[in-house]
């Protein structure tokens, strides 16, 4: 059964003095035993005992009875003290790492304290901020969501930590004490052994049952345990690579391809399904850590899986035959798998279509829509099913240094142009390869092309340096050179598609801006922003296309807030009141994206009905958090923002030309009041010029609106 994981109140509360205790006692003990054994330090011992009865001219029983007894009895005490020694190593590791443990737990509850965060006893976040009366003149921020559950992630990644030196310490010391009238010598030597150990014997069992079954025949029980296993070793590196190995590529991808369709009109649903689901995701995770063995065994189980992608896999009673690469971009929906088998395997995706002729329509090889319900269980939102780029990208996705690496990656001169551009894998994935509706690929499905969502999760680990599936805390806005390199030509590349900017992408593309949302905001305020700004036509484009979706204009919106106020709050050469002009000019430039948004969209009646913004912090992933300062701006800008943009919707105002700007001064308000907190001493902060300073903000708003119009008209 999978271990049930520490609470925060019983790591915190771990006594540890009983356990340094016993590792004190054991090392006395195993230094006594060894001195038993081997004779260290002088005296009688087995090992002498031993040599002496093996040289004694034994005659009679003594021959066969006492001499075995005395070697018999020297081997047992040399079997105890290597016990011995692997208790000690065992209770040693443990408590260090149990100490380990316990100041990382602190740590973090310090840290999200800072942010008004309080962790419970069972290891939730909750927003612990006094009331008004108790936190008096001081301005204490609220945490978002987002921030509670970047938090409650974090305690819960050390309690798994815990949880595992746990489980693989009390069962290397059960094994170790499962005869209590025999001793084993050859016990692990500390934790890192033990769990390699327990690792392998788990891979080796269930390698065996599925060599000597038949997986689609497995109860629902079965697949249960495997869960479990898989839970507790699918980061163990001896177990991963034992099982892969064990069962080779053909047979992983066989394994996958028959439990999960037995045939025979016994396509998996309800409960059976969900279990699958989460055995698919285990067995991802597994493969993953497998890919970063460093053995000859591994090196061999992953060229057999790209030399098999072109390969059909067969099950009794289904006449459907998926590909190899179907199978195993199936089971790579979780984990960071390596980046040259990553590299490697993408190759022999694009290899493959190319082989189809260059008319190559994906659609027409792997679109079989009863693929996707045979081979993947994850559910919707995000189904590799029968595209195996999709899976690919998911888990290019999960590895952001080498998803950089690959939008980047020139491809092949294939053309008789010599002066043809150089072509990259962001061309290849973002203007020239086809994809389809891999519920339906005959267009009776409802659209949703679950490998473009894929595509998207990978551009915005390109473009970021982060997981999108892995919440965390951005503190700055530093970011590679390659990853604005990322940002740059993907936005060249989508611009051109212009209304056929595919939809997925666009909360993707909406975060991928947020981010590097400094950047968007210098280059939306100006057209003159020097060598370092984005191409403002295709800015503008993109921000058009992205603001067709209410929740990704909200989440871009949300980026361009903070962006703006950490402008205001950073050092500047010259006239604070340019940051002031810059703050208006990116308001107008986001209204005019907006409402050729709507414009684009005036026929979608469904457009009111669609909004459910997410309120402040929403993007706590991907946008840059500014510190205590600047939180009291970002707040008031956001809450500002958003009641006027749900009064416009709610008045229908939207989409009329001429409304088109008037409903957005609460929030330049805002805006103008953060600034002048920001620069007290100067004259536009001075008491009576607020009027002046509203006009000059609210004129920059205007002619940055009136800029982009012309631009986006032209």
């Amino acid at each position: 059964m999978a271990t049930e994981t520490m609470t925060a109140q019983e790591l915190t509360d771990l006594r540890l003095g009983t356990l340094d205790t016993a590792v004190t006692d054991w090392e006395t003990m195993s230094k006594r035993l060894k001195t038993l054994s081997t004779g260290e330090g002088g005296g009688v011992n087995a090992k002498r005992l031993q040599t002496e009865a093996n040289a004694a001219d034994w005659n009679g029983v003594n021959a066969t009875v006492t001499k075995n007894f005395v070697t018999k009895t020297a081997v047992e005490f040399q079997d105890v003290a290597g016990q011995a020694t692997s208790i000690l190593g065992i209770l040693r590791d443990a408590s260090a790492a149990f100490k380990k443990h316990k100041a990382d737990l602190r740590t973090v509850i310090d840290d999200v304290a800072k942010r008004n965060i309080y962790i419970n006893a069972k290891g939730g976040a909750v927003a612990s901020v006094p009331s008004g009366a108790a936190a008096g003149d001081g301005d204490i921020p609220t945490p978002s969501d987002e921030e509670l559950a970047v938090a409650e992630r974090r305690v819960k990644r050390v309690l798994w930590e815990a949880s595992e030196t746990d489980r693989i310490a009390a069962r290397a010391l059960r094994a170790l004490a499962r005869n209590k009238h025999d001793f084993t010598g050859d016990g692990p030597g500390g934790l890192k052994e033990a769990d390699d150990r327990q690792g392998k014997a788990d891979a080796d069992y269930w390698a065996k049952r599925v060599k000597e079954s038949d997986p689609s025949e497995w109860s629902d029980k079965e697949i249960e345990r495997f869960n479990e296993t898989l839970i507790d070793q699918r980061d163990n590196p001896g177990f991963s690579e034992r099982f892969a190995t064990t069962l080779g590529a053909n047979g992983t991808m066989q394994f996958w391809r028959d439990i999960a369709d037995p045939g025979q009109g016994k396509t998996p649903e309800g409960e059976r399904a969900k279990i699958l689901g989460q055995l698919q995701q285990n067995l991802s995770m597994s493969l993953a850590t497998a890919s970063h063995v460093d053995s000859p065994a591994m090196d061999t189980w992953k060229k057999e899986v790209i030399a098999s992608g072109g390969k059909q896999f067969g099950h009794e009673g289904i006449m459907v035959k998926p590909y190899g690469f179907q199978i195993m971009s199936n089971l790579m929906v979780k984990g960071k798998f390596d980046s040259a088998f990553l590299d490697d395997y993408g190759t022999a995706i694009r290899t493959f279509e190319q082989s189809k002729g260059s008319q190559f329509n994906p659609a027409a090889i792997w679109g079989n829509p009863g693929i996707a319900s045979q081979l993947d269980y994850t559910g919707k939102g995000g189904t590799p099913g029968s595209d195996p780029m999709a899976g690919y990208l998911k888990a290019v996705s999960h590895n952001p240094d080498f998803a950089t690496e690959l939008f980047l990656k020139q491809l092949p001169d294939d053309s008789d142009d010599p002066n043809a551009p150089t072509r990259t894998m962001a061309d290849y994935l973002l203007s020239e390869r086809e994809f389809y509706d891999e519920d339906d690929p005959f267009g009776k499905g409802d659209g949703t092309m679950q490998s473009r969502d894929a595509l998207g999760k990978a551009l915005l680990a390109a473009g970021t340096g982060m997981n999108p599936d892995v919440p965390a805390m951005v503190t700055d806005y530093d970011r590679t050179p390659e990853q604005r390199e990322v940002l740059d030509k993907s936005l060249g590349l989508l611009a051109d598609k212009k209304d056929d900017f595919p939809p997925e992408l666009r909360d993707d593309m909406a975060a991928l801006l947020a981010n590097h949302g400094d950047t968007v905001h210098q280059s939306a305020s100006s057209l003159d922003s020097g060598d370092s700004a984005l191409d403002y036509e295709d800015l503008l484009q993109v921000s058009k296309q992205v603001s067709r979706d209410q929740d990704a204009y909200g989440l871009l919106m949300e980026g361009m807030n903070q962006a703006i106020i950490a402008d205001m709050h950073a050092p500047h050469e010259g006239d604070p009141k340019e940051e002031l002009l810059r703050a208006g000019q990116t308001v107008g430039f986001m209204e005019a994206a907006r409402y050729h948004a709507l414009d684009t969209d005036k026929d979608d009646p469904s457009w009111p009905a669609k909004w459910a913004y997410h309120g402040a912090g929403g993007a706590v992933n991907f946008i840059p958090v500014v510190g205590d300062a600047l939180q009291r701006g970002v707040d008031a800008g956001a809450y500002a923002w958003q009641m006027e943009e749900q009064a416009r919707i709610d008045d229908k105002l939207a989409i009329d030309k001429s409304e088109n700007f008037k409903s957005r001064q609460a929030y330049l308000t805002a805006l103008g009041e953060e600034w002048s907190r920001v620069n007290p001493d100067h004259k536009l902060s001075a008491t009576g010029d607020e009027y002046l300073r509203q006009m000059d903000i609210s004129l920059a708003a205007l002619n940055g609106n009136k800029t982009a119009n012309g631009t986006v008209g032209s």
